[in-house]
């Protein structure tokens, strides 16, 4: 009976994240909770694998939290902070904004404003597979990208909607959420983009930047109709001056990774950390060869591992406490009766798949944060993945994706509120704009994910 109790505690997270309390804070304790009602009910081994009980039950709960950090630090929790700490640096050296730039450049010579936002989108989310953080790209995009577009004749609000969906997939070996996948899937991440990932993200994006064409004329020629209008509202900020050929520096750890792997090159492994620190090396040198100031490259190494440290605080803090949530739900019984009863059921793949995206779709529309919900439940996808007979990355895929593009549909998301912002419209109206691409590009994903992979 005790397993039952989960349910409010699952709606009391839910209800605490859309308060603005701490998400970290809220897993972290309501984990502890569940794993003390399970000790209560009689269940004595929660400790998850390798942790060693401490004689104390009460130390035992904070042993979880232990294991739990370290395990993630020295595995998934290092490979996102070289990401974090990468992403930053190509910031700081101004060659992610020459990337976008250049990258952004022929939108200028179409007319059509309509066929631009489209395009914008699909350039934007490839822009996403070296950029991966959703918000960071946005605020790129915003200074590089929407210019160009309310400069073509595109109503800023749908110039705002498009931007604010570029980074919805949370595609490529940067991003912690594909990492996470790749994580709990059992492959390296450069498998887990080529061979699941990338095909169903191209189909997904085509819908989505075809949904995008309709709605925004739609959306636009209502706001006509009813003589709203919208201004440009952005603020020119300094960006570093780089040169153009700086553009090839965020590309350089997916080539490094796909080079390096079955796809290519067999006989030298390399994994995503590795890539990483050599495209920093390589980085450093270009910077150097560019500003010939010795002494600055040698001090932006601290934008690195400033850069670590904040993922460290936001995404890897984030990735411990579900986890730490994860094995709460687990000591009290709630896995096990899920689980449990899909096979009384006679759930099949697809029925458990659409229950998890559900709750992933719930949980991101509430509480705006695509990483708080795939976190908490992508632990799951092995184990439903086992009780129905597939690959694990069969079930975290969809997951995965659908967290990603649920964000840009929640009006609380930071995305939608920082591009809300520049339009001068609100996050609901802007949202309005993103959620029908963002459910065809999700039904997209569930539809594709059974066929393509």
């Amino acid at each position: 009976m005790i397993t039952f109790l989960a349910l409010p505690i699952i709606l009391g997270v839910g209800y605490f994240i859309v308060k603005k309390y701490n998400t970290q804070a809220v897993l972290f304790l309501s984990g502890l909770l569940m794993i003390a009602l399970g000790v209560l009910n009689g269940t004595t081994e929660f400790l998850p694998k390798g942790g060693t009980p401490t004689g104390s039950i009460i130390v035992d709960f904070f042993e979880v939290i232990k294991v739990i950090s370290s395990s993630t630090l020295a595995k998934l929790g290092l490979i996102i902070m070289a990401v974090g700490g990468f992403s930053k640096y190509m910031g700081h050296i101004g060659a992610a904004n020459a990337m976008v730039q250049i990258a952004t450049k022929p939108l200028s010579y179409i007319k059509n404003p309509y066929l631009v936002l489209a395009l914008a989108y699909i350039i934007g989310q490839l822009i996403n597979i070296f950029i991966p953080s959703a918000t960071g790209l946005a605020l790129l995009l915003l200074v590089a990208m929407y210019p160009v577009l309310v400069g073509v004749g595109c109503n800023p609000a749908a110039a705002a909607a498009v931007v604010a969906t570029t980074g919805c997939l949370d595609l490529g070996p940067a991003s912690s959420a594909a990492n996470k996948a790749a994580e709990v899937s059992g492959i390296d991440v450069a498998t887990y983009f080529a061979s699941y990932q990338l095909p169903v993200a191209i189909a997904a994006m085509a819908v989505i930047a075809a949904l995008h064409f309709v709605c925004q004329r739609y959306f636009d020629k209502k706001d006509e109709e009813k003589g709203v209008v919208h201004e440009f509202n952005l603020d020119a900020k300094d960006q570093r001056k780089a040169p153009k050929w700086f553009a090839i520096l965020p590309v350089l750890p997916l080539l490094l990774l796909l080079t390096f792997s079955k796809f290519a090159v067999t006989s030298v492994r390399m994994d995503v950390v590795t890539a990483m620190f050599i495209s920093l090396f390589i980085a450093m040198v270009c910077d150097y060869l560019y500003t010939r100031d010795g002494k600055g490259v040698a001090a932006s190494l601290k934008v690195y591992l400033e850069g670590m440290g904040n993922v460290f605080t936001g995404v890897v803090s984030l990735i411990i406490s579900a986890q730490v949530f994860v094995t709460g739900l687990t000591t009290i019984g709630f896995i096990a009766l899920l689980l449990n009863s899909a096979a009384n059921m006679g759930l099949g793949y697809i029925a458990m798949v659409l229950v998890l995206v559900v709750i992933i779709v719930l949980v991101t529309m509430l509480s705006g944060s695509g990483n708080a919900s795939f976190f908490s439940f992508s632990n799951l996808a092995p184990d439903v993945a086992a009780q129905v007979g597939t690959a694990a990355a069969h079930v975290a895929l969809p997951m995965q994706l659908a967290a990603g593009l649920m964000r840009s549909a929640s009006p609380v998301a930071g995305v939608v509120i920082a591009c809300a912002g520049v339009a001068n419209v609100s996050p609901i109206e802007l949202a309005k704009r993103t959620i029908i691409p963002m459910s065809g590009g999700l039904i997209t994903v569930l539809i594709c994910s059974q066929i393509l992979v």
